[in-house]
């Protein structure tokens, strides 16, 4: 027996509450819709991706955005004002405006800085306005690339002129305010020290695992917001290796989070979290209110990581390559 899919393309990149049979009853998933196919539904939900099958399924609706613990309010900002912002945080080196849309360059390093941010108006047709950034970056000798939500109407007329979809990452969100107390109440107080720099330091980018071969050309992303902070964590002696390392920028209510990494021989000691704690005090003096950072659907462990932490998904994103 056929089971038509409950929900259709247009719906892929929404929250979705599904209802389905498992072993014993019934059971609710509540997440993002990341996928349909004939046979499955592929939804995003508390840091993992499940495939449900179609055939499983008895309920299924589109539902509100998901909002943080009670108490945890962030301000609200649609998914299109919430990419402009994460790209404030990792600016690139050549930016060109196409109507409302932002192509990006900076020497192939990080999809973010070399893709073209597809939000809103392009101030042309479509079909022109891809065709104008696949002869962009075909200038600059890169391999074009756009950046948009999932749940972005866009897509589909991307995908019927060539343009295929990649990975999907993940936008989360949380206060600041009480993900601070939360972590001073739940954290033990090991003897580490923090520094937190305007530049990354030599022990910065020592524990950077996905720093680029021309390091000096990445660096240029990492520092180029105006308000910028690097945390570096110690051990509490004086000549003590890294242990965990940070990075936070500060653009109006907002504090992005990136490259957090912790030293092998440190990891699964709160380490990572300690770095959070230390990143987000920062951006606090400096009057973020709110957080975000940005997270692989593929990379489960980090996700719940953030998940535990409070930190909810605002928007799933992806990326599309040009294949014609």
């Amino acid at each position: 027996m056929e089971h038509a899919a409950p929900f259709g393309t247009d719906d892929v990149g929404q929250r979705v509450s599904v209802r389905r049979r498992v072993e014993g009853g019934l059971t609710d998933v509540l997440g993002h819709l990341l996928d349909v196919t004939d046979d499955h539904l592929h939804v995003l939900t508390h840091g993992e991706v499940l495939a449900l099958p179609v055939a499983d399924v008895t309920a299924a609706k589109v539902v509100p955005p998901a909002t943080p613990r009670r108490g945890w309010a962030v301000p609200r900002v649609s998914p299109d004002e919430m990419q402009r912002i994460c790209w404030a945080g990792w600016p690139a080196r050549e930016t060109e405006m196409l109507g409302d849309w932002a192509l990006r360059a900076h020497a192939g390093i990080t999809g973010r800085a070399n893709s073209a941010m597809a939000v809103g108006d392009p101030g042309r047709p479509v079909g022109e306005a891809l065709a104008a950034v696949a002869a962009w970056y075909a200038e600059r000798g890169l391999p074009p690339l756009l950046q948009l939500p999932l749940a972005d109407p866009a897509n589909r007329a991307m995908a019927d002129a060539g343009w295929a979809r990649l990975h999907v990452t993940v936008v989360q969100v949380a206060p600041i305010a009480p993900l601070l107390d939360s972590l001073l109440a739940s954290l033990p107080e090991p003897r580490l020290r923090a520094v937190v720099e305007p530049r990354p330091s030599a022990d910065w980018l020592s524990l950077m695992h996905d720093l680029d071969e021309d390091a000096d050309t990445h660096v240029e992303i990492l520092t180029g917001p105006p308000v910028v902070g690097f945390a570096t964590l110690y051990g509490g002696r004086p000549g003590d290796q890294p242990l965990g390392i940070g990075r936070v920028s500060v653009e109006g209510e907002w504090a992005g989070v990136t490259s957090v990494d912790v030293a092998p021989s440190a990891r699964r000691q709160g380490i990572g979290s300690a770095v959070m704690r230390s990143l987000l005090a920062w951006a606090g003096d400096r009057g973020a209110v709110a957080s975000y950072l940005q997270v692989r659907a593929g990379n489960p462990a980090a996700l719940k990581l953030y998940d535990a932490l409070g930190y909810v998904t605002h928007h799933p994103y992806n990326y599309r390559a040009w294949t014609a």
